[in-house]
């Protein structure tokens, strides 16, 4: 038996991305930390960790370091990137953004990550649509908000997940500007292993930047 958290995949989220951020996503931070120190241990759904995972992708230069769990900034973490041999160049190249955001969030959190098998308790990152409202980041895409609505209904009603329901979420997510790969793998994980999932226990349901933005824990046995 293990436990499950789905947080939100959204760099905005992390610190110091957004200077001008208020209270509330101090507040929804707060909420993610607490949600990963449920548990000590946690198994991202990917079969090897990235050697680094950073914000260089967004311009930042900062990042954890996964082989000693050190955070880096600025010059360091330009030297540690530079550093990579040509096959960890491109593993870290190829980590999906999603991975990256939980990575920091668990760094931040004092948690320790692994990939797949090394933890029963699966940490899933989530990006719903970034396309479900006039004013969401991307421009406006029909059926984006009922894809959330579909998808959030699937992780939170009854008792037991509907898991087979929820993978067909995911199969459309890219249509809609989503995100739900890790969620998929995880819950693949958990179904070829026969297991039973409980539905997620939300601690955070709700819009940031016009995108829906859910955070919570479950169970799976």
């Amino acid at each position: 038996m293990g436990a499950f958290a789905i947080i939100p995949a959204a760099p905005v989220l992390l610190e110091k991305i957004d200077r001008s951020e208020a209270t509330r996503m101090v507040e929804l931070r707060t909420a993610i930390r607490d949600t990963l120190r449920t548990q000590t241990r946690w198994a991202l759904p990917i079969e090897t960790l990235p050697p680094v995972a950073g914000l260089g992708g967004w311009g930042i230069d900062r990042g954890v370091d996964t082989r000693t769990g050190r955070l880096l900034c600025g010059p360091d973490w330009v030297e540690t990137v530079g550093a990579l041999t040509l096959e960890a160049r491109r593993v870290a190249e190829a980590a999906d953004p999603a991975i990256i955001v939980a990575i920091l969030h668990a760094h931040a959190a004092g948690v320790d990550i692994g990939p797949l098998g090394s933890s029963e308790n699966l940490l899933l990152p989530i990006d719903l649509s970034g396309a479900a409202t006039e004013d969401a980041p991307l421009a406006p895409i029909d059926g984006a908000a009922e894809f959330d609505a579909a998808v959030v209904e699937t992780l939170t009603s009854g008792t037991t997940m509907d898991t087979e329901r929820l993978l067909e979420h995911c199969e459309r997510a890219e249509t809609v500007a989503a995100n739900l790969s890790g969620l998929a793998a995880g819950i693949r994980y958990t179904v070829d292993r026969g297991a039973r999932v409980s539905t997620l226990v939300p601690a955070v349901d709700e819009s940031v930047h016009e995108v829906r933005t859910l955070c919570g824990t479950g169970t799976w046995e």
